[in-house]
């Protein structure tokens, strides 16, 4: 009988794993993302891509965000595994060499839920809602934290042993 539990056990293990039905989360969501670029490799990751008004869309390009890729949306936990949401495949993450970004919901009547991806914060996800209005102060707070993040980072990266021999 013992024996019997054991095999059935094992039965449903194999079963679950090969047909994924054993996931939290399903691998695609039906939400469409629409993924914009800057200089600095930072994004804006906004979704669903067909919920993007035109304000939203010329105001990203205005602060220098162009968009690069448009995919399908997928259920993604922060590095701490603390968060989870809507995002890019961490593929595409890795192809545009995007560690740092912003994520936009588009709710109706233009509302927004935002969240930030950043290496060192994992996946963070405010919980209000925010007009385009409020969001662009936002967006530049943000864009400032991780400019003056990668500043902090750069300077230490680069000291020199002996100060007084560097050349100028």
């Amino acid at each position: 009988m013992q024996i019997k539990k054991i095999l059935i056990f094992f039965f449903f293990a194999v079963a679950f794993s090969s047909t994924g039905m054993g996931k939290a989360a399903p691998t695609h969501s039906g939400y469409k993302y629409q993924l914009y670029k800057n200089f600095e490799n930072f994004g804006i990751l906004i979704f669903p891509e067909d919920r993007i008004f035109a304000g939203l869309g010329k105001y990203i390009q205005k602060i220098g965000f162009n968009p690069v890729e448009t995919g399908q949306a997928v259920m993604r936990f922060g590095l701490k595994n603390k968060n989870q949401t809507l995002m890019m495949p961490e593929s595409v993450q890795n192809k545009h060499s995007m560690d740092r970004f912003i994520i936009l919901q588009v709710i109706a009547n233009d509302n927004m839920v935002v969240g930030i991806f950043d290496p060192e914060w994992g996946l963070t996800l405010p919980g209000p809602m925010y007009q385009l209005n409020t969001l662009k102060d936002n967006i530049s707070k943000t864009l400032h934290l991780f400019r003056k993040h990668l500043k902090k980072r750069e300077t230490r990266g680069h000291q020199t042993i002996n100060p007084e021999r560097a050349n100028f």
